[in-house]
């Protein structure tokens, strides 16, 4: 589902489902872009078959809430796990730069994500006016439960959580990818997150500024490894399933930023 308020992107979201729940499905997905505070006044619901595609199975990444409630305290947290998974200062401050500006180049937040070099922060997508957009992936019924879960007892009950995590899990078994940096472009929602399969998924309460329509996400990656055709192909159109649940927590001694 994609919606949108003349070129402004309003929500966006998918499922995997079995054919007897589309109605339902398409239904929810419809509901769920008219609840949002920017009333859309376009609506695109696509149904496609996955056919004989096969479902790879994930299992989720670890996720941790960290404390920095404050956005500026949180981009500098957020560098340092950057820089530790090996990502070029330089690089991680064009990304926040560009998050900050809107990405596109019309100054507009984007569909789909940047992919930029962890060394230098250059920008690698095909189309810098949408982006690379990852579809295709979803949790398993037993995994949903289980995360729902999960996430309740760290307090973080809403939805954008756990599809983030779902959307970043998938994000983290790419070709040459290292790292992910996003937050988002809703004005009232300044959460954020690094995410990596050697960091898990770090959720930062605060990585932007309250009220900015500005945000996205970035997938650092290492260039020497990089079938730019095989990551696309991956993120776009790979099928994958999150079947698995990793641990929850919440860390409370910033010795691990």
């Amino acid at each position: 589902m994609h919606a949108s308020a003349g070129e402004k992107h309003v929500s966006g979201a998918e499922r995997i489902v079995t054919s007897d729940k589309i109605d339902m499905t398409v239904q929810d997905l419809v509901a769920r872009a008219r609840k949002k505070a920017t009333a859309p006044d376009q609506i695109v619901v696509k149904v496609e078959s996955l056919g004989n595609t096969s479902l790879r199975s994930l299992a989720a990444l670890d996720v941790l809430s960290l404390p920095a409630n404050d956005w500026n305290a949180g981009r500098t947290h957020a560098s340092r796990v950057l820089q530790r998974r090996g990502i070029a200062k330089q690089a991680i401050e064009k990304a926040i730069h560009y998050l900050d500006k809107g990405p596109a180049p019309s100054g507009h937040s984007m569909r789909g994500a940047m992919i930029m070099d962890a060394r230098s922060g250059e920008r690698l997508e095909p189309d810098q006016e949408r982006g690379v957009r990852v579809s295709r992936f979803d949790w398993s019924e037993d995994a949903l439960k289980r995360i729902d879960h999960c996430l309740t007892v760290l307090g973080l009950k809403h939805v954008r959580t756990r599809e983030a995590l779902c959307l970043a899990t998938k994000v983290a078994y790419g070709p040459g990818l290292l790292a992910e940096l996003c937050w988002s472009d809703d004005p009232d929602y300044v959460a954020g997150y690094v995410a990596s399969l050697d960091t898990g998924y770090m959720r930062f309460p605060a990585l932007k500024r309250s009220g900015s329509p500005k945000g996205g996400r970035v997938f650092f990656i290492d260039r020497s490894k990089l079938d730019m055709a095989s990551l696309i192909r991956y993120l776009e159109t790979e099928a994958v399933m999150i079947t698995d649940v990793g641990m929850c927590g919440s860390v409370l001694d910033r010795e691990v930023l």
